[in-house]
């Protein structure tokens, strides 16, 4: 008998449950409540004794498992895994529940009200006493089921032991470091007036760069709503996107932190919507909130924003402390730049703290620094030489920062970083050591 069921969308508290109650502990996720009650009840194994249901389950859902538990598994004991909100008391009073349980409860606290449901429920005579024991562990062979009961060299046979060699790898839960008193967060806008400007790239990299000086303390947020392609940029795989980042659900804090994707070089990623037509059920005022969101909980929050100065970009202004401004050395680029400057004033919107970056400067482009300074009317803060090693770090899927620190576009990409953060400073012999590592993946 598995004696405990667990019905939720987190991956990260059913992460934690099984670490609690390894094998005495079945799951369905809360997916399959699209389908109804009835189709989770179909998926439960044998007769659970306690139900916990959620988190991230709404009202409904919750009450149709409410009954459909009662009616298939009468006396079953019942626990609402649920942050404390203004609306508990209505759960309270129209649920037959025997238990609240917030879902940051410590594991001390958990398995204590455990303890305490499970001992009335075998009082009143709802359970027996070996209906929480630890299950026989089994082989499984294909199509049949081999209960292991022989002892090894005179000594008994320990199955804790067994559930501990196959129990899958537990879930990587990152925990963001806490802000430190008295610093302020600050949030970024990498922006350009044109596609291919080398926006993203810079985005990446000044991520990488702050992720040195507040490692786990920055996230990456592509809000390209149209073609983001920060994931392809480093070779990331993730599960979740911006979708479910702003979404309804993610009030909660545990999904919330599921609809982000770790890289390895120490900062998270959100990213963009997997096709342009899904970026409509992103609204710019959800990017916004997204962004203030994020600040609560981040040092550095840096946006990649569509290119021109559509909503979701004048929204995200709104919402930032700095803007990075990207055009090219072309005459197009450079004076749609100084158009999107006039723009900018006109609403108002023109940052206080503004970097202006001129990248792929070539001296056989036929225009210097000083024209492109002229066309756009203001002057350039950072220029970034043409370099083939942004384009071999981006197909390799690594920051050029990190892949080659001698290259001059590397070391003024730096500068951009360290605009931000002036301790910034590049540590070489930590960055060679790790594109070596990235070199032998």
């Amino acid at each position: 008998m598995i004696p405990f069921l667990l019905v939720s969308r987190s991956a990260e508290y059913e992460s934690r449950l099984r670490a609690l109650l390894g094998a005495r502990l079945d799951v369905v996720t809360g997916e399959f409540l699209t389908f109804g009650a009835d189709a989770v009840m179909d998926r439960v194994e044998g007769t659970p004794r306690i139900a916990l249901l959620g988190p991230v389950l709404n009202y409904e859902e919750t009450h149709g498992l409410v009954n459909a538990l009662a009616a298939r598994h009468p006396g079953v004991g019942l626990i609402v895994v649920r942050e404390q909100r203004s609306d508990l008391e209505d759960w309270v009073d129209e649920l037959e529940l025997h238990a609240i349980l917030s879902p940051s409860a410590s594991d001390e606290t958990t398995l204590a009200l455990f303890r305490r449901l499970s001992d009335w429920l075998v009082e009143s005579g709802k359970a027996d006493a070996h209906d929480f024991d630890e299950p026989a562990a089994t082989l499984v062979f294909e199509d049949t089921e081999e209960e292991i009961t022989a002892e090894s060299d005179g000594e008994e046979f320990d199955p804790g032991e067994f559930d501990q060699l196959v129990q899958a790898p537990p879930i990587e839960v990152w925990e963001f470091p806490p802000l430190e008193a008295g610093i302020a967060t600050e949030a970024i806008a990498v922006v350009a007036p044109k596609g291919g400007q080398g926006k993203t790239t810079l985005a990446v990299n000044l991520a990488t760069g702050l992720a040195e000086v507040a490692p786990n303390s920055v996230v990456l947020v592509d809000a390209d709503m149209q073609f983001g392609d920060i994931v392809a940029a480093l070779g990331l795989e993730p599960e979740q996107t911006i979708v479910e980042a702003v979404a309804e659900a993610a009030a909660d804090e545990i999904v919330f932190k599921t609809s982000l994707t770790h890289h390895k070089d120490g900062f998270f990623v959100v990213a963009s919507v997997p096709s342009p037509e899904l970026g409509d059920a992103v609204t710019p005022d959800a990017v916004g909130r997204l962004i203030d969101r994020l600040r609560g909980a981040f040092r550095y929050v840096v946006v990649d924003t569509t290119p021109g100065l559509g909503e979701h970009t004048l929204v995200t202004l709104e919402h930032v402390t700095d803007v990075v401004f990207v055009a090219s050395m072309s005459v197009p680029s450079l004076r749609a730049m100084r158009t999107e400057f006039e723009l900018l004033r006109t609403l108002g919107l023109m940052p206080g703290n503004r970097h202006i970056v001129l990248n792929q400067t070539d001296k056989l482009s036929g225009i210097t620094v000083r024209d492109a300074e002229h066309i756009i009317g203001a002057q350039i803060d950072v220029d970034i030489p043409r370099s083939s090693a942004v384009l071999l770090a981006s197909n390799r899927g690594v920051p050029l920062i990190h892949d080659d620190v001698r290259d001059p576009a590397a070391k003024a990409i730096r500068s951009v970083v360290m605009r931000i953060a002036p301790e910034a400073h590049p540590k070489r012999r930590k960055i060679q050591r790790r594109r070596r590592s990235n070199d032998t993946e």
